[in-house]
């Protein structure tokens, strides 16, 4: 008798676990916001990817909705494997380098800090992610310009020749060619500086 009433009392008490009730709770919490991102960000995605497909009139430099391959097959020019090529090359050094200064750092903030300084942490690396992309692109301007912050510090250690390792994109011409320097780290993404240099571009 003592025993069919432990067993009816364990089974009116546990029909079902609070853990699954919980679980289903925080699944529809954010149902409604995953939903809303990913229309957003997965829609913005096909949208693009559709538009691909749509021709462009030379002659008015406008875009109809006549669906062509043409701009797929002009993505494949020989004359694009170049740009493809930096692109990626610049991606993956960008990554490596990336990962190089933020793995010590994430060790670092989460074995060896508690308290104020974890926090200093968390703002020192969260804050320049605050910051538009205005003033980032401002910020790597006065940095990576001829004569700038970084080739006087290059110069002042005897390492200016590494200056020339940063690659360069001319455009324009050869009399009024700009010349785009890639740099440079930052938590969110990689930004191409416009750096005038008439030495390189032919215009001096």
């Amino acid at each position: 008798m003592y025993c069919n009433h432990l067993h009816v009392q364990v089974w009116v008490r546990c029909p079902v676990s609070s853990g699954v009730i919980r679980g289903w709770g925080c699944f529809l919490l954010l149902l409604g916001p995953l939903m809303w991102f990913g229309i957003v960000y997965f829609g913005s995605l096909l949208t693009l990817l559709w538009q691909g497909f749509y021709t462009f009139d030379d002659f008015t430099m406008s875009v109809t909705p006549e669906l062509t391959l043409a701009n797929i097959r002009a993505l494949f020019n020989p004359a694009n494997y170049d740009i493809i090529l930096r692109t990626l090359t610049m991606a993956v050094a960008v990554t490596i380098a990336s990962a190089i200064l933020a793995f010590p750092m994430a060790w670092y903030m989460a074995r060896y800090t508690s308290g104020k300084m974890k926090a200093f942490f968390y703002i020192a690396v969260m804050l320049p992610m605050w910051a538009s992309y205005i003033v980032k692109a401002y910020a790597w301007t006065l940095l990576l310009a001829k004569d700038g912050v970084a080739q006087w510090f290059l110069q002042h250690l005897g390492l200016e020749p590494l200056a020339d390792c940063v690659p360069y994109i001319t455009c324009g011409g050869r009399k009024y060619a700009v010349n785009f320097r890639a740099g440079a780290l930052s938590g969110v993404s990689l930004y191409l500086v416009a750096v005038h240099d008439p030495a390189r571009s032919g215009g001096a």
